[in-house]
């Protein structure tokens, strides 16, 4: 990729994983299977009340009430991702287990469970989960992937020192991890805003009273018709993403180029941080991350278990087991499963829904390509100034909760729901894009002007190859929160329904079974358009036009 080779994973470079798995799907059959049967008895009556008329606490409560979601989501996000890598490492069976249950989990859009964690956890923990779900297979996903990228001298080294297998995590494997887990992160933080808010409405439309949280007061707002307070809202919540993302985000990129192994960016490309700035000039905060470094590395210096040795390859197993006949099994226990739940009925209904679903995504899709490969065009020939102020507006506009502008298209009927999944998801195409044309080597750009190409010869003989990894990367990483907006978007456009608006009212009515198998469908979807489509091509364009 020419622009920003972070931008896709790293297992996406290697074309033998590119089909989809029978493991994968034999997980997400037998996991569906097995919840159905787990809730088939389960009932669950949605609380006849009216949603409260006014927010329980004031404005300014409520958005501590949203901090603290926030804070505790990243607390579990950063515990839940550590616990599963060290295991992972330390346990190989364990992550052989893991790494296809990751695909599964990665494809499952988080607000879906909201319904299904309602009956087990207390209104905070549904909260936290929900908005920490999808970033936990973010960054555990890029701590495995960092790990293909150690140096096998280090890893020389690390045998020759007899490190534990705690101490190589702590001391080798997560340093060389913390820029592609950073910058991981910081591209799921849009995410999990927009979770945040989302459960904090829809824990709030199912429990019928305010939960807390900036979320809750805006759903409240919007259903009792009272403006200012869905306004005070958004605009409260815009303010406190905009901080943590001057005070958090951004330090911490600034502060994870230390950990690159091919050194720190140049002033120039590194984006900078005043929070980061001040916190090193002050002797006492800088003192104080001394001593937490020290800290840590005092832990990671313990020598917990056994010392690694370079371990022979775990045989395969010895009964050769045809590769169809897993995902067949799995297949026919989801079908009991359904039948047994009573959900037979409705099942090509649900089956119709998902077609309009899938169109609703590729149309997004779609849209995004259109408008941003014009627009590449245009930012050939802009200015610096052009280009640094337009890099800036988008990285705001990704920054900004989607969900907050789509009240305004309740009352248009004739608006697709894939305008609304446009709306938040072509941010991340348009950064991914504006990085390209940054990264077009100057001889390239002095080719061009000399040969006087301009119009469709010059989109189609310099742009359109220099931009297309990263378009289609940018369309790849677009896709994640697309599903995870589907729900609300539809139940916001009356024109049409579809998967998302399906589960939504399943929601609504307690219908627990039919959320899971709907759940289910939104996940395979998501993990086909992504193994059959958005990964072979982002795949085939890096591969075929990226600028070495």
């Amino acid at each position: 990729m020419t622009g920003s080779p972070l931008a896709m994973p790293i297992r996406v470079m290697h074309r033998w994983r590119q089909r989809m798995s029978g493991i994968e799907l034999s997980i997400l059959f037998a996991g569906t299977a097995l919840c159905l049967f787990l809730v088939k008895k389960a009932v669950w009556v949605p609380a006849s009340v009216v949603l409260p008329e006014r927010p329980a606490v004031p404005v300014w409560q409520e958005l501590l009430f949203t901090l603290l979601h926030a804070f505790l989501a990243l607390i579990t996000v950063v515990a839940v991702s550590l616990a599963l890598a060290g295991l992972s490492r330390q346990f190989p069976r364990f992550r052989r287990l893991l790494v296809p249950a990751l695909s599964v989990a990665r494809s499952i859009p988080g607000l879906g469970l909201v319904g299904l964690l309602a009956l087990a956890l207390p209104p905070v923990a549904v909260i936290v989960s929900v908005a920490a779900f999808n970033m936990i297979w973010r960054v555990l996903t890029a701590i495995l992937d960092a790990e293909e990228t150690l140096l096998p001298e280090l890893n020389e080294v690390a045998t020759g020192l007899h490190m534990t297998g705690w101490q190589h995590f702590w001391r080798l494997q997560m340093p060389v991890a913390i820029p592609l887990v950073t910058f991981r992160a910081s591209q799921a933080m849009p995410g999990l805003w927009f979770r945040l808010l989302c459960v904090e409405g829809l824990a709030t439309l199912l429990i019928r009273h305010d939960v807390g949280g900036l979320g809750a007061q805006a759903l409240i707002g919007l259903e009792t018709h009272h403006a200012f307070w869905f306004l005070a809202a958004g605009s409260l919540a815009v303010l406190l993403i905009l901080i943590v993302d001057q005070c958090l985000t951004r330090p911490m990129m600034g502060w994870a180029q230390r950990y690159r192994l091919d050194g720190p960016q140049s002033q120039k490309n590194r984006g900078r941080s005043w929070v980061l700035q001040f916190w090193r000039e002050s002797a006492i905060l800088n003192g104080a991350s001394v001593g937490l470094h020290r800290l840590i590395g005092g832990i990671g210096n313990w020598r917990v278990g056994r010392v690694r040795r370079h371990m022979p390859a775990l045989s395969s197993v010895s009964v050769p087991v045809p590769d169809w006949l897993v995902p067949l099994a799995s297949l026919i226990l989801l079908g009991l499963a359904v039948a047994k739940s009573h959900l037979t009925d409705r099942l090509p209904y649900d089956l119709l829904e998902s077609l309009l679903t899938l169109s609703h995504v590729c149309g997004a899709l779609v849209l995004c390509g259109m408008l941003w490969l014009p627009l590449a065009l245009f930012f050939f020939d802009a200015s610096e100034r052009v280009f640094r102020f337009a890099r800036l507006f988008v990285l705001g506009g990704a920054l900004f909760p989607a969900v907050l502008l789509y009240p305004l298209f309740r009352k248009f009927e004739i608006i697709p729901a894939a305008v609304l999944l446009f709306v938040g998801a072509h941010w991340l195409t348009g950064g991914t894009v504006l990085d390209a044309m940054q990264a077009i080597p100057g001889p390239f750009r002095q080719v061009a002007r000399g040969l006087r190409l301009k119009g469709v010869l010059l989109w189609k003989r310099l742009i359109l190859p220099a931009v297309a990894p990263d378009l289609c990367g940018g369309l790849l990483l677009a896709a994640v929160p697309i599903w995870d907006a589907v729900m609300i978007a539809e139940a916001f456009v009356p024109s049409d329904t579809g998967l998302g608006a399906t589960l939504l009212a399943d929601m609504l009515q307690g219908q627990i079974a039919a959320q899971v198998v709907v759940l289910m469908l939104l996940t395979l979807l998501s993990m086909l358009l992504d193994r059959l489509v958005l990964q072979p091509l982002a795949v085939h364009a890096a591969q075929k036009y990226a600028i070495q």
